[in-house]
């Protein structure tokens, strides 16, 4: 069994300063370095909601942890609070970039739009169908893992869009699936 730490990073010039605010993370110095504790192991980097970098690790039982401002032991419960706390912030970015790419792209095509109105041609069903469907973005209690299908005159990649989604880090993230092992 092991215990599960929550812990900030500390000053390299006095190690028994954790950098727990904003202001104590942008000194200038000569760096942050995990706290020296016996057999820590970082499983998760994540910001806290005021973007100070912390931990969320394990060391073995038998280490002793003395619990000040920056450090503290975590029940399994807490442990899993704090990653869906992480995750639910994660989310809420991604949803911030679907809606900037989605706003970009009806920005990139308002053109054609403007070209329709001004030549009284109509549009094709299935470019409004797209753009509509855009403007719904993101729709449903699901994460929108592609975009709508474009009409053939606009060039969307979903997979560039779903990488560019992803670059927003998530530790239980549900849009990702794990790679097929060798053998199996």
């Amino acid at each position: 069994m092991t215990q599960l730490l929550k812990h900030y990073w500390v000053d390299r010039d006095n190690t028994s300063v954790f950098a727990i605010s904003s202001s104590m993370w942008s000194r200038p110095r000569f760096g942050y370095v995990a706290p020296n504790i016996e057999g820590l192991e970082i499983v998760h980097r994540m910001t806290d909601s005021n973007g100070v970098p912390f931990c969320l690790s394990t060391c073995p039982d038998d280490t002793t942890i003395t619990e000040e401002d920056g450090l503290e032991i975590l029940t399994q419960a807490e442990w899993d609070a704090e990653i869906a706390t992480y995750d639910t912030a994660q989310e809420t970015k991604r949803y911030v970039e679907v809606r900037s790419i989605r706003d970009k792209l009806l920005s990139e095509t308002d053109w054609i739009v403007t070209k329709s109105l001004e030549t009284s041609v109509a549009l094709s069903s299935e470019f409004t169908t797209w753009r509509t469907a855009l403007r719904d973005l993101p729709n449903g209690s699901e994460f929108p893992l592609t975009l709508p299908d474009a009409p053939v005159a606009v060039s969307v990649s979903n997979a560039e869009y779903l990488a560019q989604v992803t670059q927003i880090p998530m530790i239980n993230d549900p849009n990702t699936t794990e790679e097929e092992l060798p053998g199996e």
